[in-house]
């Protein structure tokens, strides 16, 4: 008989992300750093997760993991891609859209939908790290800003200096350049969120159907960026109504409920 407690593991390149669902609910979530030592770590996640949730290991009804290590997820009753997970979950919480932009820790995805919700394609950037969430992380930490002081760093800008550079190892050159010269931290930010936000959008705007969309990944939590890809954009954005770094493990879990329904 099938439960209604469902788990969704992702392990990401930088974060390892994992939910707890009764039915479409979120009940709890945990996040912590991916590290060399994943495999043996994730057990003690998911044993906080559980205990967050006030739910005992044998009433999980399936278990789903996904991401770049999904296999270090231990034993599993679905693994999937990371694509179809951010998709199942886009679509089930948000009906209407037919686009998700993933703005991750080393890439930038944009996820077409069809009618039914299901992926009709996908574009990532996989091969260069540029304006995902290390690429922000890396140039905002050389002004001595971090990722979580961003968004107040910003609102104190007087202007946006232009990062010309779309490749890390230039751009973080040219952000040396600027402070070098004098320019002030938050200004550099402000340029580095228009350089991030220009980047996401030209990916997303290779899908011109996409006009519905939703944003997912560590970046679009921070206000600065996500706020100038919507300027960028046209058509209707509309939030993804859980922490956005959530939501491969939470389109696991849903699977998951899927696969124990199934058996």
């Amino acid at each position: 008989m099938a439960q209604d407690d469902h788990l969704g593991i992702d392990v990401g390149n930088l974060l390892t992300k994992a939910v707890v669902l009764n039915g479409d609910s979120l009940v709890a979530s945990a996040i912590m750093p991916t590290t060399g030592n994943v495999a043996s770590e994730v057990e003690g996640l998911v044993e906080r997760l559980l205990a967050d949730a006030g739910v005992k290991r044998g009433e999980v009804g399936a278990v789903a993991s996904t991401g770049s290590g999904a296999d270090l997820a231990g034993e599993v009753d679905l693994a999937d891609d990371a694509v179809t997970c951010i998709a199942a979950a886009g679509a089930y919480y948000l009906p209407e859209i037919n686009m998700v932009v993933d703005i991750g820790g080393q890439s930038i995805t944009a996820i077409l939908l069809d009618d039914d919700g299901d992926v009709l394609n996908f574009m990532r950037n996989d091969k260069c790290a540029s304006g995902s969430g290390r690429f922000l992380e890396v140039m905002s930490n050389a002004v001595g800003v971090s990722v979580e002081d961003i968004d107040s760093a910003v609102k104190g800008a007087t202007k946006a200096v232009p990062i010309s550079s779309q490749c890390g190892v230039f751009a973080e050159s040219e952000v040396i350049t600027h402070v070098n010269a004098g320019e002030e931290p938050a200004d550099i930010v402000a340029g580095l969120c228009d350089s991030v936000a220009s980047i996401v959008s030209a990916q997303a705007r290779r899908f011109s159907s996409g006009d519905r969309y939703t944003m997912t990944g560590g970046v679009a939590r921070i206000e600065a960026v996500s706020a100038r890809v919507q300027n960028n954009m046209s058509g209707t954005f509309q939030d993804f109504p859980f922490d956005p770094r959530l939501a491969a493990c939470i389109g696991a879990a849903l699977l998951a409920g899927l696969e124990d329904i199934d058996i």
